[in-house]
């Protein structure tokens, strides 16, 4: 009996003993990687820089907030464009990180799952300069203000519709993951009103922010806007190019060929043979998995994260992820910035919206079939500790179009073998030289 449990024990330390070297070299890769891509020259006509310097230089456009911000300093204050966006993309990683480890710190939680593909690790393998994690930090902050006690409610519709403004004009993608859900916390707060007058009460505390996000939908440029907003930028640009940056192109899209494009990536693009549509099936369904069952596994004791605790937060995951479908059908193909969008703003919901609160925001029809997916995937996989780390080792989202290859590269299995084998390759390289 002795020498079983003995063995059971070393066999449970030989797992955490893995865990913590996959957490920590695949954290140390990931860090490699923003380094890297931070300290590395971007090209403007690339789409993650040139995303920053869409303006209004031929009027008001979608997406352009930000960028006349940036040109107003450009050509007052003559900054590098370069490296301002960096910073506030650095800025903007910390911010969320710090948020992310605290929190869970806070709370008891795991951290094994902060640094995969599909939560912070995804955008820092994709291309961390991009505005993503600005998002999240508006988010962070609204939510936050949202959850102030000491503040009235005419004060935070104030300030939220101020920040949720700032981001919706610099990327109409904001309101996908953050109107629906500030609606429903508005529309609970004022149930007792009645279920009308709660719907239009919570409508017209959003309304500046839901005619912000119409406008963006209305005033998405013409064939000319890529053309004139690229020139605005020319005598700041350091770099010679003649190709106007991609983001900045994507305006002259046509919204059918936008939809066209993009339903037949998502569900219609081969590779090795395969539908992307089966991927997704697949896909899909891991990501939310690990998600909803990693803070259990990892627990250090029944009381950090409860049945409850996972019946909401699967609740609040499945309703993100209805909020974003336009994104994940026909506006975009970019998967790994999206399901960002989806893992994060929904942990954000749940750190820091009250339980109690929670609770009450979905019907119990709702609730009922969340449970049952829940039931039907640990029927499927009971989940363990075991199971878990083999899924964080293996899952992968393909950045862009659904591509096998690439999607390897963006493992926690794949990053870990690199990070390992840089010292060898230099040593190799170093003796043959």
């Amino acid at each position: 009996m002795r020498t079983k449990l003995h063995a059971i024990i070393q066999k449970n330390n030989l797992k955490q003993t893995i865990l913590y070297a996959a957490f920590i070299l695949y954290t140390i890769s990931l860090l490699g990687r923003f380094i890297r891509e931070f300290i590395l020259t971007q090209e403007y006509e690339d789409w993650f820089l040139s995303e920053f310097l869409i303006n209004y230089q031929n009027g008001f456009v979608r997406r352009g907030l930000f960028g006349e911000i940036l040109f107003f300093f450009a050509r007052n204050f003559n900054i590098n464009l370069e490296l301002t966006i960096k910073i506030v993309c650095l800025i903007c990683v910390v911010f969320v990180c710090v948020f992310f480890v605290r929190a869970f710190l806070k709370k008891g939680y795991s951290l094994y799952i902060l640094p995969l593909c599909f939560f912070l690790g995804g955008n820092i393998i994709a291309n961390p300069i991009r505005k993503d994690f600005l998002f999240i930090c508006f988010f962070i902050s609204i939510l936050w203000i949202y959850s102030k006690d000491n503040l009235s409610m005419s004060i935070k519709v104030i300030i939220i519709n101020i920040l949720a403004l700032f981001i919706i004009l610099s990327h109409e993608v904001f309101a996908f993951f953050v109107l629906p859900i500030l609606f429903l916390l508005f529309f609970n707060k004022n149930i007792k009103k009645g279920i009308l007058q709660s719907i239009s009460l919570s409508f017209t505390l959003l309304l500046p922010s839901i005619l912000a996000f119409l406008s963006t939908l209305y005033f998405h440029g013409n064939s000319e806007t890529p053309q004139i907003i690229w020139d605005s930028w020319v005598p700041f640009i350091n770099q010679e190019t003649s190709k106007i940056g991609k983001a900045v192109s994507a305006l002259g899209w046509s919204s059918s060929e936008t939809f066209k494009l993009h339903f037949k990536l998502n569900f219609l693009y081969i590779d090795n043979y395969i539908l992307s549509i089966w991927v997704w099936i697949i896909t899909f369904p891991i990501i939310y998995y690990i998600a909803t069952n990693a803070l259990i596994v990892f627990k250090k004791n029944e009381a950090i994260f409860t049945n409850k605790d996972k019946i909401i937060l699967s609740s609040i995951l499945v309703f993100q992820l209805l909020c974003l479908l336009p994104l994940f059908t026909i506006l975009s193909a970019n998967y790994i910035r999206i399901i960002f969008y989806w893992i994060t703003s929904s942990f954000v919901i749940f750190l820091l919206i009250p339980v109690n609160e929670i609770e009450k925001l979905f019907p119990t029809i709702f609730v009922s079939v969340i449970k049952y997916i829940n039931d039907f995937l640990i029927f499927i996989i009971r989940p363990s500790k075991t199971i878990l780390i083999f899924l964080m080792l293996f899952i992968g989202i393909s950045p862009v179009i659904c591509v096998f290859e690439v999607a390897l590269r963006t493992t926690m299995f794949y990053n870990i073998l690199l990070l390992l084998s840089q010292p060898l390759i230099f040593l190799k390289d170093f003796l043959l030289s």
